[in-house]
């Protein structure tokens, strides 16, 4: 009983600091910050007209509180996404320097990847406010993100590393529409087009849809997706602002369930690969919605409080022999979140409550997960103290609990150093992570889990170091380290059993260490960039809850990054131009993730599986912007055949060969 009084206080308490925060509403004046607008929005033909539909409403433009205060980094902008060509969330995940990628071969799957060394069930990501987790397996469904409309990207790194995608905003009372289509040879085609208009400084409304193919250059890899997409935004007063969201997304794809050819000896061709099924195809889909009611101080500050109500759908179904993985969940979801700051420190609390339903329909002795509905609700704290003007130190507090498969109570303290010469960063905590749903409750006639309650599920637990140096940070030159040290259990595993391999066992590593660092140099001048990175990781043996220690193999990753640019302006000025070659792979062989196509799951590695060879990605890319658009041409995989015969992301799923990517965007303002 005292467990669950604390909760409620708990959550009693964001929601109390909530309103006191939402009733404090001072009426300071400001002059309208245009800066803050983006490099989209502020370009200088449109300033004037800008400038004076702000001072005519007296509408400032809304800036949401960031989390670089408590420990957080961004790690992207709209001035650097804009310049870049990504098909969805996944793929700028993959392109990172600090970041080991699986990927899977096309859009619209959720590759894995391992960012700091925190694996695809360490990651949560929020867009918007919007979980963007599956609910049955917990892994970021980044394929829904429309990324051309991003314009921040902040991570926060503790027991696991959460993400922060915020879209842009528009404040030009004119109509805007916006066009983004990129193309290559087979099938693959991106198409994106939306519209855009502020009635008023007070008022937004923005439509946009998302069409988009892939493969063909494999058998059974075809892929056809779409999302329809609307967001709107109205300011009730100066400190007052109502948010609403839409979003539907659905995608069918053919299951190969990855190809039989050895990786050494893969043939990179259309009619050379052997799908491990021929005929099998799945359909997903995704919808969200929300609404949102945001306070700030005055007109001039950052948003501090907000309070968000949501609904998301998720529907799955992939029929294969006797089995069909499918399920059909609604979720309804509410946040809220505050802060409060004063001249040296400052604490955000923010509280979160998800309730789901498993709607069965008429092939429900089919349905994988028996669970007919649960809860799980999470709060979280964060503190910072600045004890010298260039030290600061950070705190945080995360208490997840559910109706069903327990609490997990994670900390962590950090002391940070920063000046112009030099930003350090040092971190210690102990955290506990929840089994997903998938871990507790999946039933399938080839799936089969060797703890069948919460006793025999452990959770998983680590305590662990992290640490992050930057010398010479935003200077001509910049080099950089991050590194992670962990010692873990109850990491879940996947391995075959039985004669003929067709079942998977879940079995649970007990306390084994993991150690990931990435470590690179960035330097760029008016008109040449240079980047040098390497990541590796490592996960030492455990002991197994089985009789076999060899089903977990040790394998360490490593991967190498560079990339080299020039850009200034070409035909007398008339364009801004970027062109240069990036390179991507490893020298040595390894045991890559292994993803189940049956279960949606990436597990860690084990053994059985084929190595994949040594590899060098290459492409070369030309972007160029006119005005308000840009052309961007990729030639990827330059390299396939020099070393190895082409580039496996996971293993059994290679990415497409040697082709041409062709994509223009552009923005009109009528």
């Amino acid at each position: 009983m005292n467990k669950w009084a604390s909760i409620g206080r708990l959550r009693l308490v964001i929601l109390g600091l909530f309103f006191l925060n939402l009733g404090v509403d001072q009426q300071a004046q400001a002059q309208p910050n245009i800066s803050a607008l983006g490099s989209i929005q502020a370009d200088t033909s449109d300033l004037v007209a800008m400038q004076e539909g702000l001072e005519v409403f007296g509408i400032i433009p809304w800036r949401w509180a960031n989390r670089t205060k408590w420990g957080a980094r961004e790690v992207a902008t709209d001035s650097l996404l804009r310049w870049e060509h990504y098909t969805d969330g996944h793929v700028l995940w993959a392109q990172r320097s600090d970041v080991i990628a699986y990927e899977l071969g096309t859009v619209g799957r959720q590759s894995g990847h391992y960012v700091q060394g925190f694996g695809p069930g360490d990651q949560k990501v929020y867009l918007e406010g919007i979980d963007l987790s599956n609910p049955i397996t917990g892994l970021q469904e980044l394929q829904y993100v429309p990324i051309n409309k991003v314009s921040s990207i902040q991570e926060l790194a503790s027991h696991r590393l959460r993400s922060d995608w915020r879209l842009r905003d528009y404040y030009l009372i004119k109509p805007i529409s916006t066009l983004n289509y990129d193309e290559s040879s087979y099938t693959y085609r991106n198409l994106e087009f939306g519209v855009g208009h502020n009635f008023s400084e007070r008022s937004h409304l923005e439509l946009s849809f998302w069409d988009r193919r892939a493969g063909g250059n494999y058998p059974a890899n075809e892929l056809k997706g779409s999302q329809m997409f609307a967001k709107g935004y109205y300011h009730l007063s100066k400190t007052l602002r109502l948010d609403a969201w839409a979003a539907n997304n659905s995608f069918e794809a053919d299951e190969s369930f990855g190809y039989s050819n050895s990786s050494a000896g893969f043939p990179f061709s259309e009619y050379g690969p052997i799908p491990r099924r021929n005929s099998v195809s799945s359909s997903s889909s995704r919808s969200d919605w929300f609404v949102r009611l945001g306070h700030r101080p005055d007109s001039s500050s950052l948003a501090s409080s907000s309070f968000q109500l949501g609904r998301t759908i998720h529907k799955f179904s992939l029929p294969f022999g006797t089995d069909t993985t499918a399920w059909n969940i609604r979720s309804l979801w509410f946040t809220s979140a505050t802060v409060l700051e004063g001249p040296s420190w400052g604490l955000s609390a923010e509280g979160r409550w998800s309730g789901y339903t498993n709607r069965k329909g008429s092939d429900t002795g089919f349905h994988t997960i028996k669970l007919s509905n649960w809860w799980e609700s999470n709060a979280n704290l964060l503190g910072y103290w600045k004890v010298l003007p260039t030290v600061n130190l950070r705190l945080g507090v995360e208490h997840a609990f559910t109706g069903d498969r327990g609490s997990a109570l994670s900390g962590w303290v950090s002391l940070d150093f920063d000046n112009k010469f030099i930003k350090t960063n040092l971190q210690l905590g102990q955290g506990l992570q929840l089994r997903s749903i998938q871990d507790q409750y999946w039933t399938s006639n080839s799936w089969q889990n060797d703890g069948t309650n919460f006793e025999d599920s452990p959770l998983q637990e680590s305590q662990y170091i992290l640490g992050s140096v930057d010398l010479w940070p935003e200077r001509i030159l910049t080099i950089w380290l991050n590194a992670r040290y962990s010692v873990e259990s109850g990491i879940a595993l996947l391995a075959p059993s039985g004669l003929f391999q067709e079942e998977i066992r879940v079995y649970y590593a007990k306390e084994h260490s993991f150690w990931s660092t990435s470590v690179g140099l960035d330097t760029h001048s008016s008109h040449w960039e240079y980047g040098l990175s390497a990541t590796a990781f490592s996960r030492g043996n455990g002991q197994i809850q089985a009789q076999s220690t060899e089903l977990f193999e040790t394998d360490m990753q490593f991967r190498l990054r560079s990339h080299v640019f020039w850009k200034g302006y070409v035909f007398e000025r008339a364009a801004y131009t970027k062109m240069g070659v990036r390179l991507y792979g490893s020298p040595l062989g390894s045991h890559n993730l292994a993803f189940d196509t049956a279960a949606q799951w990436w597990s860690v590695q084990q053994n059985g599986l084929a190595e994949q060879p040594a590899f060098l990605r290459a492409d070369i890319e030309i972007s160029s912007r006119v005005r308000s658009m840009i052309v961007f041409l990729r030639w990827e995989n330059m390299a396939q055949g020099l070393l190895g015969p082409g580039y496996f992301g996971a293993d059994s799923f290679p990415m497409p060969g040697r082709r041409l990517v062709v994509s223009i965007k552009a923005t009109f303002r009528n």
